[in-house]
């Protein structure tokens, strides 16, 4: 997975307008303030477990190095 895909793969969009959406129901009195807690902690793993995703790929490929294929060309 790339990085840039990550964003889409988990629809972050998706995750923030419901955030956003938790705030407004909140505020009216739809949920409980347990409620909006809970989900807002799912959303705080959730957001680090992308962040331990980004920074491991960017640890990856910075430390990874292009072997030669069997014909000798360094292009893989």
């Amino acid at each position: 997975m790339d990085t840039a895909d990550i964003g889409t793969e988990f629809d972050i969009p998706s995750v923030i307008r419901g955030l956003h959406q938790d705030m407004l129901d909140l505020r009216a009195g739809r949920i409980t303030a347990k409620d909006a807690q809970v989900r807002a902690d799912l959303a705080k793993q959730m957001f680090n477990g992308l962040r331990l995703v980004v920074q491991a790929q960017k640890f990856l490929s910075a430390s990874a190095r292009q072997l030669p294929s069997a014909e000798g060309d360094s292009h893989v």
